[in-house]
This record gives structure tokens, C-alpha cells and sequence, in this order.
């Protein structure tokens, strides 16, 4: 082997250890840098020469520097993130709508309680304007704070948009650099080695995206990435990004959702298509707990106002006239699909429209309406809380405390309306009643027993069910046997009704349910007339105060219905935490084992360091061996 020889395979060795030493302190240098993948230096050999001594070898060169990574580590470390993302920012709004639903002195519970104490002071005092006034000021004081809760929602829904729209334009932003990226990429690599920095950018990227939106990769031969969203559509795909657009949900225009835009296409997506990310929690909180939280409060209030507007007209003021509504609110809404066909002036052709029969039967929960594709003027409806499906449905039936009415044009197949039968009702809950006279406290009518009766009949209970279909008059009951048999009669001795009365059944007459105790004998009388004296009467006023045990809000009295809605919020933000503090403990998990596999340990790169500078060290020595030879060589030649 010649001195040439040597040196050569000094040079590729001391060149070989540099590389090593050079990519050893790039590790070094870049153990916090985030995303950065630990790189190394891949040695092969120079081959060998045949001399005819044998095969020597020629040294070493340099292959290639290759990044460490695990496609799988980082595929899970990104879905992890995704699902830590979108579980924090649930977290973070539910701890706000908790606020909403505050307990103590500040709640809705208390101030419908203390309407029902007003009520009970205007009892005591019906013709007192100061108890009056009372009653007036908790009525105001409940409609003041269910307008503020109202408020308060829709304040997170508007704040909830920004954050939408603020997600999105981040996500295009960061699939446009990705296709530049990957332009690079595919050009770099076109020369046969990685450029491992632009890969752990596209990585990084990916990673970012999926802080958004929950997103599926697939890498290229090229090392280019392209990233999927919701159904498997196209966000980035290689030098091309398509752009997410937040849009209002094509079933219900209320809601926000984001959907793909492509090739002038736009495909909506859905919460659960959406998945993960920031933008996923978005919208799962949005779709599940503030419109739960918005109907909760729209069923309270549309319940309590309801009963309240209608034992108010049961009774009178003290003018003597029928009690005025006392509340104002919104009533049901149906919203039509976007999808849904329309005339030439941009108007939806089918109409659909709701009415509250029964306010004790709603349910805090919208409904979407269908037609039945399998039978021709029957439709679906399905209670989107619990998704219970109503099937058939036929215009005018009536589910859950309301009724739909279809028409004129009814809805083609295809078509779709969202129903809202509460929803709105807190955003503008107002007090009608200004006059403290206005309150209806007493009954119509008062019943009393004849002195001249045998019987032993007494007046148990009058009560007003329903206002009279005619204004109230003078009645007489009359029993017309031993057996309890009656007839009512009015001024003229007309009879209007007849029956026989039996121990706890109302004698019931036009609205008016009169019980009776004792037993009444033949030729006993009961006298019902209208009340003389409405100050001094009250009748309604009781009424009123026993609401408070009533149930009027789905099986449940007014305050257990808030007490329902509070503990509902609270038992969402305790599976929130639980599952933000998870899916923390999992990405940590999943970046730790990410980072072990393909991260810089610096124990390892100092050991690597010693290492490669003793290469180096020992590559020079050769070199120097070699230069010693050649110069001996040399000398020895010149004598």
C-alpha cells in the first residue's frame, strides 16, 4: 500500500469523524429547540482495492445525515394533542356557563322562590298596594336575571364564534405554508437526501393543525404530507391546500358549524366529523352544552311565565276586570334548512310553525322535522337531546307540550326544519304589568252554603281551572235527592248542568271546580256568585303562592327544575375535567414517548461526542503516521 493510500484513508476517516462531530453538536445545540429530531450520520465503506495481496480497503464516506422518527409515535402524539385541545377548551367554557347557572342568592331558583313569597304576602293583604308592589318587583327581578342568563349565553355563543373564525384562519394559514412546504420538500428530495429540517417543520405543522382540528396524514414516497379532515376531506394534498370556512350549520342557521371549501364546493362538517382541536371542542360545547344550557333556561322560563300569565287571568284585579298577562316571552320557532327549496323572491317555500299547548310538558330540547320518504304527508321527528324519534307525525299533532302545524306548502322529501320550542324564550322575558291594581289576587266568584240546609255540606274549595266561556253569574247548586244528585241554575232558574255528587269529586261548572265536605240532603242549596269585593278577595293571590308546588316544568316544580339545570352543568363540568386531566396525562405520555424515541438525550450525545472526537484524534495520528512515512520516504530517495 502506498503513502498516497494512507493519506487518503486519513482524509476520509478524519472527514467521516467531523461529520460525526459536526452532527453530534447540531443535536447538542438543538435539544430544546422544539420538534426537532435527533439526527446521526451514516457511515458506509469506500470499498476496497485488490493489489495482489490481497483486498484493502479504501477508507469510509459519508452516506447520508438521517433524522430519528417513529410514524407512528407522531401520528399518536398528534391525535393525543387534538383530543387534549379539545377537551381544555371544553373545559374552559363550561367553567363559564357554571357562572350562568349560579346557586345562592344571585339564582333564578331563588328569585322564582321569591316570587311565590310575594304571592303569599299579597294573600294576606290583597287589597295592599305596598304587597302589590312586591309582588310586581320579583316578577321584574325574574325576568331582569333570566334576560342577563340569556344574555350571558349568548354572549359565550358570540365569543364561541370568534374563537371559530379565529381557529380557521389559522388552520388555512398553516395548510397554505404546508403546501409551499412540501413543494420544498419534494425538490429536496429529489437529490436522493432528506432535508430532515423541512421535515421536522412538516411535522411541527401537522402537529399545529391538529391543535385545531382533529386531522389524518398519510406521508408520500417524497416525504410530502397530506392532511385530511372530518370525513376524509382534503385540507392539504401535495403542493395544493384547500381552506376551511366557518359557516352557519345548514340544519339550524343558529349554530355555527366549519365546513371544506374545494374546487368552489363547499362540504359542511359536523361536531363529531370535526373530532378534536380547539375548533372541535368549539363546536361540541356549542352543539351540546350551550344549547342544552340555552333550553334548560328557555324551559324554566317559558313554564313559570306560562303559569303565572294563566292563573293571572283566572282571577281579578282590583278594578273587578280579569287579570292581563303578567309576562311577555318568545314563543317556539322552526328554522328551515338552508338545503330547502325556494321561491323566486329567495323565500323557503314549505312552512312549518309551532304552538305551546301544554308548558308543563316541554322538554329543554330542539327537534329536527323530516318528511317520512316511505309515506306521503307523514313526517319524522326526532328530540335531539335523547334522540327519541316520533314516527308517524301528521300536521297538527301535537308531542312534548307543542303542536305543528305543516303548511301551506309542505316540506318536499329532503327538506328539513329544526324546531325550537323554548330555546328563545328567556331573551326577552318582560313584565307587562306595571299597575300594582292590575294584579288579579282575587276569584271571580265566592261560594256559600245556605243557613237553611239539613245537610251537613260545607264549602271545602273553590277553585277557577279555566276562564268562564261567558262572564261569570250568580249559580245555584241545587241537590235533588238524598243520594247527592244536583243541578246548577242560573238567575233565571234555567239548569245548566246536572250530576251527582260524590266525597272528593269537584262539582265542576264553566271553569269553576266547587268541593264540597260533609253530605248534602235533598232540598240543600250552595251559592255561587261573583265576587263583590275584589280587594277584600284572595282567592287567586293563593293560588299563585301554591304554584310553588306545582309542577310545571317537565314533572318538576319550578325551583327543582333550575336545581336540575344547575346540577346538569355541574355534572358536565366534572366529566369535562376528568377528561381534560386524561387527555393531559396521555399527551404527555405520547410526547414523552416521542421524544425518547427520536428526541436529543444529552447523556447520549456527550458519550457520542467522546467518541467521535476520539476518531478524529486517531484520524489525524494516521494522517500524521502518514505524512511521517511520506517525509522518510523522501529523504531517504534524495540520498
Amino acid at each position: 500500500m502506498s503513502t498516497s493510500s494512507l493519506m487518503s484513508l486519513g482524509t476520509s476517516a478524519l472527514y467521516a469523524a467531523y461529520a460525526q462531530l459536526q452532527t453530534t453538536g447540531n443535536n447538542i445545540a438543538n435539544a430544546n429547540t422544539p420538534g426537532y429530531s435527533r439526527q446521526s450520520v451514516q457511515l458506509q465503506t469506500a470499498g476496497s482495492a485488490y493489489n495482489g495481496s490481497g483486498f484493502f480497503g479504501r477508507g469510509v464516506t459519508v452516506a447520508s445525515v438521517t433524522r430519528a422518527s417513529n410514524m407512528f409515535l407522531s401520528q399518536q402524539a398528534v391525535a393525543a394533542g387534538s383530543t387534549a385541545a379539545s377537551a381544555g377548551v371544553r373545559r374552559g367554557l363550561l367553567s363559564q356557563l357554571e357562572k350562568v347557572f349560579g346557586g345562592g342568592g344571585a339564582g333564578l331558583g331563588r328569585a322564582a322562590n321569591q316570587i311565590f313569597n310575594a304571592a303569599a304576602e299579597m294573600a294576606a293583604a290583597p287589597g295592599d298596594l305596598a304587597a302589590r308592589q312586591a309582588m310586581l318587583g320579583r316578577l321584574e327581578d325574574f325576568a331582569s336575571l333570566a334576560r342577563s342568563s340569556s344574555n350571558q349565553i349568548e354572549s359565550l355563543q358570540a365569543n364561541l364564534v370568534n374563537d371559530v373564525q379565529g381557529g380557521v384562519s389559522e388552520v388555512n394559514t398553516l395548510a397554505s405554508e404546508m403546501a409551499k412546504l412540501n413543494g420544498a420538500i419534494a425538490t429536496a428530495t429529489r437529490s436522493g437526501q432528506m432535508p430532515n429540517d423541512l421535515l421536522d417543520q412538516r411535522d411541527q405543522l401537522i402537529k399545529r393543525i391538529g391543535q385545531q382540528v382533529e386531522v389524518q396524514t398519510v406521508i408520500g414516497p417524497d416525504e410530502t404530507a397530506s392532511v385530511f379532515v372530518g370525513n376524509g376531506q382534503t385540507l392539504v394534498l401535495g403542493t395544493s391546500s384547500n381552506r376551511l370556512v366557518a359557516m352557519a350549520d345548514p340544519l339550524d342557521t343558529s349554530q355555527l358549524t366549519v365546513g371544506v371549501s374545494s374546487g368552489g364546493q363547499l362540504t359542511p362538517l359536523t361536531a363529531n366529523a370535526v373530532g378534536g382541536g380547539q375548533i372541535g371542542g368549539l363546536l361540541q360545547f356549542q352543539d351540546s352544552d350551550l344549547g342544552a344550557a340555552r333550553n334548560r333556561l328557555g324551559q324554566l322560563v317559558t313554564g313559570l311565565a306560562s303559569a303565572l300569565n294563566n292563573q293571572q287571568s283566572l282571577g281579578l284585579d282590583l278594578q273587578g276586570q280579569p287579570g292581563a298577562a303578567l309576562l311577555k316571552f318568545s314563543g317556539p320557532q322552526a328554522l328551515a334548512s338552508t338545503r330547502n327549496n325556494r321561491d323566486a323572491s329567495g323565500g323557503y317555500i314549505a312552512r312549518v310553525s309551532l304552538a305551546i299547548t301544554d308548558a308543563s310538558a316541554l322538554k329543554a330540547s330542539d327537534y329536527r322535522l323530516e318528511p317520512d320518504p316511505a309515506s306521503a304527508g307523514q313526517y319524522i321527528v326526532t328530540r335531539l337531546a335523547d334522540g327519541q324519534v316520533f314516527q308517524p307525525v301528521n300536521d297538527g299533532d301535537v308531542l312534548d307540550g307543542f303542536s305543528i302545524t305543516i303548511g301551506p306548502n309542505a316540506p318536499a322529501v329532503g327538506e328539513s326544519f329544526t324546531l325550537k320550542p323554548v330555546s328563545a324564550a328567556a331573551a326577552d322575558l318582560t313584565l307587562l304589568l306595571k299597575n300594582p291594581r292590575g294584579l288579579a289576587a282575587a276569584n271571580p266568584v265566592l261560594a256559600t252554603v245556605n243557613p237553611a240546609n239539613t245537610g251537613t255540606a260545607s264549602i271545602a274549595g273553590l277553585h277557577i281551572s279555566a276562564a268562564a266561556a261567558n262572564p261569570y253569574q250568580a249559580l245555584t247548586v241545587n241537590f235533588t235527592d238524598d243520594n247527592g244528585a244536583y243541578e246548577i241554575r242560573d238567575t233565571t232558574n234555567a239548569v245548566r248542568a246536572s250530576g251527582s255528587f260524590s266525597a272528593g269529586q269537584a262539582i265542576a261548572y264553566d271553569g269553576i271546580e266547587l268541593t264540597v265536605n260533609g253530605v248534602p240532603r235533598q232540598g240543600d242549596r250552595l251559592a255561587i256568585m261573583p265576587t263583590p269585593l275584589p280587594a277584600a278577595s284572595n282567592g287567586n293571590a293563593l293560588r299563585m303562592d301554591n304554584l310553588a308546588t306545582r309542577a310545571l316544568i317537565d314533572g318538576q316544580t319550578a325551583t327543582d327544575a333550575y336545581a336540575s339545570a344547575m346540577a346538569d352543568v355541574g355534572v358536565r363540568m366534572q366529566g369535562a375535567e376528568a377528561s381534560a386531566d386524561t387527555s393531559a396525562n396521555v399527551v404527555a405520555r405520547a410526547n414523552a414517548e416521542l421524544s425518547a424515541d427520536t428526541g436529543v438525550n444529552l447523556d447520549e450525545e456527550a458519550a457520542r461526542l467522546i467518541q467521535f472526537q476520539q476518531a478524529y484524534q486517531a484520524a489525524a495520528k494516521l494522517l500524521q503516521t502518514s505524512q511521517t512515512l511520506f517525509d522518510t520516504l523522501i529523504n531517504t530517495i534524495g540520498r
